[in-house]
């Protein structure tokens, strides 16, 4: 296992030390798809910035998320030249990568009050936008999918994925294979979690799974019940075209007592055959699950199977729970796991009337903000956050409101919340580093060839780590909650780290401000 690893990594540093991003300009590597690569590694093949002088690291440019954004969670990309994000209310901005000056912005009309938009009580986020042969698509929070000329902003097309009333996409789809794969219904609203795939060229539907069973059938007998949310973009192996996703809780989602057992392809990693949606395999990874502990990042792909295909041979996922599993890609079984990253109570009580503290709540353990690997360390990064809360299980939970949350009951902070970083061994499931963190970590993080590590928090510090060690490097005072993971890229030979502040919708008591959101990118010598 050791040496596919190994191989992977070298083959994978040498391919992106040459190909740049398809631009064809020397010294230009962007960052095109939500994960960088199609294996969602979230590592750049990039060096200028070092351990020996990202203290230099001053601001480029920066750039207001714009009014009414409170929650702002996009992730951008970078193609040639130019950046593409959205906003927490659908709109999508291409800027120039090196200044941040204004290509061309397209406004999309959604009705945000018609439908099941913030089942938490939150305000609209939107996660990012995806790039394709010169398209850009978006999806909105009244769940469609929007495709764009990626030159001006054109609308080309448009097309409804799901109902409005009882779900809401706040996450890009996946490019593949003149497709373009999403996942829904974000909100926990005890619908069925689904995948979906349509012609990138023309958006008509090309097939649809559902994620857990029809109502009366498996363990899906009682009222409110559903589940299964695919709340974070699908990763697809293009060498296989099998897709991955990470599903989300069963509801009603404090009371496995109304669906006895393991819940089946919640709170799962899936593979599904990308041609047909075809479900291959799932594996869930918490049964019994009352404490709404999603297995909710984005898969990520590892090494080579060695097969006659070349696709991955490991699939890496984090749970709510506080642990990150590895699994063969070709079957799902479980091949590691680390411990539990932050605390875990023992015994781990189940949610009562009266009321019980479980560590981690609901925003604890592993949230949606992605890991990053390092081909050149070998090793793995995941943020987590140390969060208890007090659960309570409310009468009547089976009886959902179309569009609302469907947890069963309630869930407060309990004592002060913090995080951690760490480093996983993706072949033992062994910590090699761990690193506290004065706050919460939601939005995720970045590898870099040089060695670096890279993750925003919610005391509003953009911070970097030493990869091999995990020593502490460089800090930089944002002052905003962090919702979103940095991603690397380079124009003309110079380097930019960029990442967009302004909160989520995982709130944690103390925490800096969320507005006024802003993108801020950063190079060596820029202002201090």
């Amino acid at each position: 296992m050791r040496k596919l690893f190994t191989a992977a990594a070298l083959l994978a540093l040498a391919a992106l030390s040459g190909c740049g991003d398809g631009s064809g300009s020397s010294g230009t590597v962007g960052w095109p798809a939500w994960g960088n690569t199609a294996r969602n590694q979230r590592f750049a093949a990039l060096g200028q910035i070092n351990a020996g002088n990202v203290a230099d690291l001053g601001l480029a440019w920066t750039r207001p998320a714009g009014a009414n954004q409170f929650a702002w969670e996009t992730f951008p990309i970078v193609v040639g030249r130019t950046m593409y994000y959205d906003t927490g209310t659908d709109q999508v901005v291409a800027v120039d990568a090196t200044s941040g000056r204004v290509r061309w912005s397209f406004t999309p009309r959604v009705d945000f009050l018609g439908g099941a938009v913030g089942a938490y009580g939150g305000e609209p986020i939107s996660r990012g936008v995806t790039y394709g042969e010169g398209r850009i698509y978006e999806t909105t929070a009244d769940d469609r999918l929007i495709a764009l000329d990626a030159r001006s902003g054109k609308r080309l097309w448009a097309v409804r994925v799901a109902d409005p009333s009882v779900g809401s996409l706040n996450s890009p789809g996946t490019f593949w294979d003149g497709k373009i794969v999403v996942g829904g219904p974000a909100g926990a609203a005890g619908q069925r979690g689904f995948v979906a795939a349509y012609n990138a060229a023309d958006g008509s539907s090309l097939w649809r799974t559902k994620m857990v069973p029809p109502r009366g059938s498996g363990w899906r007998r009682g009222p409110g019940q559903g589940g299964g949310d695919v709340w974070m973009p699908p990763t697809i192996d293009p060498a296989t075209g099998t897709v991955y996703v990470a599903t989300g809780n069963p509801t009603p989602g404090f009371s496995n007592a109304a669906r006895p057992g393991c819940n089946r392809m919640a709170d799962a990693v899936v593979a599904l055959d990308g041609g047909s949606g075809k479900v291959e395999w799932s594996r869930t990874l918490v049964c019994q699950d009352s404490w709404d502990y999603d297995t909710v990042q984005a898969p990520l792909l590892l090494g080579q199977s060695g097969g006659e295909d070349g696709g991955a041979a490991t699939v890496g996922a984090g749970s709510k729970s506080g642990f990150y599993a590895f699994l063969e890609a070709a079957s799902g079984r479980v091949t590691a796991r680390s411990p539990y990253l932050t605390r875990y109570s023992r015994p781990h009580l189940v949610p009562t009337r009266a009321g019980v503290v479980v560590c981690p709540g609901i925003y604890g353990g592993l949230e949606y903000g992605p890991p990053a690997y390092s081909p050149r360390e070998g090793l793995l990064y995941v943020a987590g956050n140390e969060m208890c809360m007090r659960y309570r299980l409310a009468a009547g939970a089976g009886k959902v409101p179309a569009g609302e949350a469907a947890l069963g009951g309630t869930a407060t902070q309990v004592g002060r919340a913090s995080g951690v970083v760490a480093a996983i061994d993706p072949e033992t499931g062994a910590v090699r580093w761990r690193q506290p963190l004065p706050s919460t970590a939601n939005g995720g993080l970045l590898a870099t060839a040089s060695g670096l590590v890279f993750v925003g928090e919610d005391y509003g510090w953009l911070r970097a780590f030493d990869a091999a060690s995990g020593r502490p490097l460089w800090h930089y005072r944002l002052g905003l909650r962090v919702g979103s993971a940095p991603i690397a890229y380079e124009v003309d030979g110079v380097e930019y780290l960029a990442i967009a502040a302004g909160g989520s919708l995982v709130r944690t008591r103390g925490a800096a401000p969320d507005a006024p959101a802003k993108l801020f990118v950063f190079r060596l010598g820029g202002r201090g």
